[in-house]
């Protein structure tokens, strides 16, 4: 990718709408990531902040027994997934839906959002830094940081290119030597071994690490079944590279 990537991602924001709830909710962009298969265009999807499961708008104990963490992941345009890690069993799930469908929720009665609304936000002013010195600069002077990882993996013999965007977190600068290193996430990282019906099925989140322009590693969130246990947690584990080779870009924000 050789534009200039200029996503605001904790000023972008996705809501969504059903005729049957009294409310929107609205969620910041964590990450974005595009997906193009042989002879397609690029699709965007977006990895949505993390809540806790609640009840709404009662007056006391409003989060849910188990508790449980919930993000979102969406589509540009038309399918939406929301991935659930409970306290207790069944310990997760992955439930995904085309607009328009009706969604599982806590009470049973089921959501049928009908509506969904994006506005992404982007900065006006971003520059691609490809040295030491700019990387140091923005580094030490707390510039905000965007990055962005673009590499080709198979499936099924046929190539897909991945493009991961994404703001940088968290990142490491060395002063006696021109080195630094991105440790980020939470990002938004095809798992193309999920067998699918909807193709939002395939992401999960993750961290990424890199010290250079060419090679990145990423450690997914994977369901882990311990010792005993009756169900099966996810948790970060089986790092390994993106890819052969991966092309690493950092864009500086000079204004905001």
């Amino acid at each position: 990718m050789n534009d200039i990537l200029k996503i605001d991602f904790y000023n972008s924001f996705v809501q969504w709408s059903s005729p049957t709830d009294d409310h929107t909710p609205r969620v910041a962009l964590h990450a974005g990531c595009r997906i193009r298969r042989e002879d397609e265009e690029f699709k965007q999807y977006y990895l949505g902040y993390p809540c806790a499961g609640e009840q709404m708008y009662v007056k006391k104990n409003i989060f849910h027994q188990p508790t449980l963490d919930v993000h979102f992941v969406c589509s540009e345009g038309d399918q939406l997934m929301f991935v659930k890690h409970f306290a207790d069993a069944p310990g997760f799930s992955r439930l995904a839906n085309r607009l328009g469908e009706t969604v599982p929720t806590h009470d049973g009665k089921g959501s049928t959002i009908t509506e969904m609304n994006m506005a992404i936000r982007n900065f006006n002013d971003v520059v691609e830094m490809t040295e030491y010195q700019e990387v140091y600069d923005a580094v030490v002077k707390n510039m905000p940081i965007l990055g962005r990882t673009s590499y080709t993996t198979l499936k099924d013999d046929k190539e897909i290119d991945v493009v991961l965007e994404y703001p940088v977190t968290v990142m490491n600068i060395r002063h006696k030597h021109d080195t630094w290193q991105v440790d980020t996430g939470l990002i938004l990282v095809p798992d193309f071994s999920i067998e699918y019906k909807l193709e939002v099925e395939i992401f999960r989140r993750a961290y990424i690490v890199y010290n250079k322009w060419d090679y990145a590693e990423h450690v997914m969130e994977l369901p882990d079944k311990i010792d005993d246990a009756v169900f099966p947690i996810v948790q970060l584990t089986d790092p390994r590279p993106l890819a052969l080779r991966s092309r690493n870009q950092l864009f500086v924000v000079k204004t905001i």
